[in-house]
């Protein structure tokens, strides 16, 4: 290029990038409204359905029959993986539990990313040793992959996936390689028997009728403190250790759910699974990995 003409050529781009700007910015004020009208149009025109293509993982609702004090939870879930994670054996089955022998709630977080992005997940304890875990999730099609940000459009089912402990933190502790932690909460019997009746209803109401996952308002979290008795889940919905719920458990403590006796600190030391203490097709894997 002739060197003379090089300040022509910069002063000709200039005066297109100027023309460029003027116009979006023109334009911007009637584009940028109309697209956010026809994102929110199109969210909001979806239904949600049971009748989708589902992952394995997903496919298979529970419901939950409950004659005076004996629990019949249908299609447990019950998976095995392989070593890396992936589902080796898909399978469910069908449980009894005496609703008079429940006697713990241990509240588990498995941290799957840093800054405070987790799973959160319930599991109730019954004196006989059994327990079943009750974990929030978005239900996802085959070839889907879950992210934050579509969760908030309308693009995820809402499922209440109940299972066997082995499969629920079994799969995390040894194959995924997460940071798991589980909390036995301080909660009477009584209350305890009332939030697995809630849990169980729920779970029932979306055999029936599928809803939407939402990723502030209806995800593992805040569907679990929807359901808490005498407590307004909107008082602290916009706290960040809710939004991240890798640090609910600080909010838990906070709120007088955990042990207040031991620092937070040496109580969330003590609640870290260790994967070495069982092996996870141990029948005794929940009993050993709490270290009893």
């Amino acid at each position: 290029m002739v060197s003379w003409m090089r300040p022509q050529i910069k002063y000709i781009a200039w005066v297109a990038e100027r023309w460029m700007y003027k116009i979006l910015r023109k334009t911007a004020f009637i584009g940028l409204p109309l697209c956010l009208l026809a994102i929110v149009v199109y969210t909001y025109s979806k239904s949600p359905t049971h009748d989708r293509n589902w992952k394995v993982e997903h496919g298979v609702l529970p419901e939950a029959e409950i004659n005076g004090n004996e629990l019949t939870v249908k299609n447990i879930r019950t998976f095995t993986y392989t070593p890396t994670g992936e589902i080796e054996t898909p399978a469910h089955q069908d449980r009894k539990y005496d609703i008079e022998g429940l006697r713990e709630l241990w509240y588990g977080i498995s941290h799957f990313h840093p800054y405070g992005l987790a799973h959160t997940f319930l599991s109730f304890g019954f004196e006989d040793g059994k327990y079943l875990s009750v974990s929030i999730e978005a239900r996802q099609e085959k070839g889907e992959v879950y992210h934050p940000v579509t969760g908030l459009m309308r693009n995820y089912e809402l499922m209440f996936v109940l299972a066997d402990e082995r499969d629920v933190i079994g799969v995390r502790t040894h194959h995924r390689g997460e940071q798991v932690y589980l909390y036995r909460l301080e909660v009477k019997p009584d209350n305890i028997r009332r939030m697995l009746l809630l849990m169980m209803q729920r779970v029932n109401s979306l055999s029936k009728k599928a809803e939407f996952y939402n990723t502030l308002t209806d995800n593992c979290t805040t569907s679990i403190l929807k359901l808490v008795e005498d407590f307004s889940w909107t008082d602290i919905y916009m706290d960040y250790r809710v939004l991240l719920p890798g640090y609910s458990d600080q909010v838990a403590y906070e709120m007088g759910f955990l042990n207040a006796d031991i620092p937070f600190a040496e109580l969330k030391k003590r609640a870290r699974l260790n994967p070495a203490r069982s092996q996870i097709n141990d029948p005794l894997f929940s009993k050993k990995i709490r270290g009893f």
